[in-house]
């Protein structure tokens, strides 16, 4: 249990403090839960909140550059942000969570009902990150396969593509409640990016689901259903989010409309 807190002024400051017995306290609304593994395992939290510039919005061309302690309100608050963000934003219900949860420290919980994870995924959004060796830069798909991405890394910023369609889907019993599958599809220069997060699976990348739809854009609902339903590498189970046959049902579905919704056909 953490006893102590360090207020970094500056990111060099937090990520120089950084070890094994300590984790970065951002926004607090995943590290200061009830049953947090992350505070369970600390002895000191280093917060981030006075350290400077790392709370701006940023137009940078064709991306938009977000400092990883924007909260989620800021994010729906800007004009400048996508829309396709700003929606998954909206997904966290809670106004006053959003005034305190972040970007970056939502990417950081790598949660597997994650509410940005899928789509910021699914756009292949860069992450500026800081390590004790110094600054860095990587596709979030690398952040989310790295081994250290819960050790000393601090992520600064997260870059986002301005000029991309972006459809995301949702599932859980109420707007406060953890939801069972999230969902985001992207359509990218080499065709639908789709990626998903299901709880108590992990995030995921539907490569076999996207070559269906490249290799045969006009591939039918029954055969996407089918196509999940007997996939040996998703490793579903039942539990109290639903059953197998459901989950996989759910993922079969949302995936087909997303890509007729890319496509700009009805659903």
């Amino acid at each position: 249990m953490a006893t102590q807190l360090l207020m970094a002024k500056s990111p060099e400051e937090a990520v120089g403090a950084k070890n094994a017995s300590s984790v970065f306290l951002a926004g607090g609304t995943e590290v200061n839960r009830l049953g947090s593994d992350a505070a369970a395992a600390a002895d000191t939290l280093i917060s981030l909140k006075q350290c400077a510039g790392l709370n701006k919005i940023e137009d940078v061309g064709s991306m938009v550059r977000i400092g990883a302690m924007c909260t989620f309100q800021q994010i729906v608050e800007s004009e400048m942000v996508p829309a396709y963000l700003r929606e998954a934003a909206l997904f966290m219900a809670s106004r006053t969570k959003r005034n305190m949860a972040t970007i970056g420290g939502n990417i950081a919980a790598m949660r597997d009902d994650s509410y940005l994870l899928p789509v910021l995924y699914a756009v292949h959004a860069g992450l500026e990150v800081l390590r004790s060796s110094g600054a860095d830069s990587m596709p979030i798909d690398s952040y989310i396969e790295a081994e250290e991405a819960e050790k000393d890394m601090l992520i600064t910023a997260v870059c986002v593509p301005k000029d991309i369609k972006v459809v995301s889907k949702r599932y859980a019993n109420t707007a406060q409640s953890h939801a069972v599958l999230t969902m985001s599809a992207a359509l990218t220069e080499d065709g639908m990016s789709l990626k998903g997060a299901v709880k108590n699976v992990g995030l995921l990348h539907f490569c076999d689901i996207e070559d269906k739809f490249r290799n045969d854009p006009e591939t039918g609902e029954d055969e996407i259903i089918e196509m999940v339903r007997v996939c040996t590498g998703l490793h579903t189970a039942d539990d109290m989010f639903g059953s197998d046959a459901y989950k996989r049902y759910l993922i079969g579905v949302t995936a087909f409309d997303l890509h007729r919704k890319l496509m700009g056909k009805e659903v």
